[in-house]
């Protein structure tokens, strides 16, 4: 800008969050998601059991067992979790399996919000939150047209083999 100017930058005033909610088909590579509509809406447990709804009407759909990993969060061990997985119709869809508390690198759905975060949130200014909810659920809809999906994005880019020099080859 010239001197004695002042360039006018937009800025969010307030940071805004949206919650989201996530799971991973290691076979595949698929990630399922939801996103909440309402502002009322938020990250909680209520709107985990929606996930687990949608996981349920997938594992009705494909005739195949759901084992759901997951950590200790409030979120999941709340009470109406709980009593929501008392339901025979969704026990025999899907199986719990606890992370051991204060574990986060061993959930890799949180390597997905973290590359979903770094890609397409972030220095990224919405004028409304409408319009950051709908860009977070384009985020999270790419990570499927990836190639194996989540998967990639859990293991990173494919490395190139080491080429190793014959005579430092075992066997040989």
């Amino acid at each position: 800008m010239r001197r004695g100017q002042q360039a006018e930058v937009p800025s969010p005033g307030q940071n805004r969050k949206v919650p989201a909610f996530g799971a991973i088909d290691y076979a595949s590579g698929l990630h399922v998601s939801h996103v909440p509509k309402t502002e009322k809406g938020g990250k909680n447990s209520t709107q985990f059991l929606t996930l687990l709804h949608k996981l349920r009407l997938r594992a009705k759909r494909t005739g195949r067992r759901i084992l759901l990993v997951l950590d200790n969060g409030p979120i999941h061990t709340a009470k109406c979790v709980a009593i929501a997985m008392k339901d025979p119709q969704l026990r025999e869809c899907i199986r719990l399996l606890w992370l051991p508390k204060y574990a986060p690198e061993l959930n890799e759905q949180e390597r997905v919000w973290k590359v979903a975060k770094e890609q397409g949130v972030a220095n990224v200014l919405f004028k409304d939150k409408d319009s950051f909810r709908d860009h977070v659920v384009k985020v999270l809809e790419s990570i499927n047209k990836r190639k194996r999906g989540a998967l990639t994005v859990m293991l990173g880019q494919p490395r190139r083999a080491l080429r190793v020099p014959k005579n430092l080859r075992t066997g040989t």
